[in-house]
């Protein structure tokens, strides 16, 4: 299998992450619509990452769908979303609230990177931030241990440290020790595993253009 997008695209990353800890091997290009649009298209028509290639030469896009399927693969006893309720909802509502900040942060950032600074409307930019910041505090509040559902690692782990790593390299401001420690401990103790320390960003790949946003939105 061919997984498509840079590790610096969270969307791209969290389907890293996921594979590995399922155990499933794949073959990396790390491509972004920056400079390989063509490429892309011709895996993803809508010109997003992450996108799979299958070894049928299927392709996969879109990184819910691509998560559902290993889920499947991998069965309901090692799924990273439960298979059943009311597990199953718990942790996609936690994926959900980490994926609205992700998104929200990802808006921000447009903002700022995609338009000169005379065009960027901050009432939008702190509009975005303040979404942000709302679904941080309330993942911060999540008092469960020792992840963030229960006994075993879930996709609600994955997402949020995806999530969280990104929003510190994109925007440090939003995101304090102070305010989010709890946050920031589950970070580092995700980052701790291989799966999570072999996608950080921050490959000779990723620090090519530091300042486009690599995300799939």
């Amino acid at each position: 299998m061919i997984l498509i997008g840079r590790y610096r695209s969270p969307f791209t990353r969290r389907v890293a992450v996921s594979m590995r800890l399922l155990g499933f091997a794949y073959e990396h290009r790390p491509l972004t619509v920056w400079s390989a649009m063509d490429e892309v298209r011709a895996v993803n028509p809508v010109g997003r990452v992450p996108a799979l290639i299958l070894d049928s030469g299927e392709t996969l896009f879109d990184g819910n769908a691509i998560l559902d399927y290993f889920d499947t693969l991998a069965g309901p006893a090692r799924a990273l979303v439960p298979a059943t309720e009311p597990a199953r909802h718990e942790v996609m509502r936690i994926v959900a609230c980490a994926i609205g900040a992700l998104e929200k942060v990802v808006a921000a950032l447009y903002e700022v990177t995609m338009h000169p600074p005379e065009k960027v409307h901050a009432p939008w930019v702190e509009h975005n931030e303040e979404q942000a910041r709302r679904a941080l505090a309330w993942l911060e509040a999540i008092d469960a241990a020792p992840w963030l559902h229960g006994d075993h690692l879930t996709q609600a782990d994955v997402t949020t440290a995806v999530m969280l790593d990104f929003t510190r390299i994109v925007n440090p401001a939003l995101v304090s020790h102070e305010q989010y420690p709890r946050l920031i401990g589950h970070a580092a103790r995700c980052n701790a595993l291989p799966a999570f320390a072999e996608t950080y960003p921050g490959s000779a790949v990723d620090q090519a253009n530091p300042k486009l946003p690599s995300n799939s939105r």
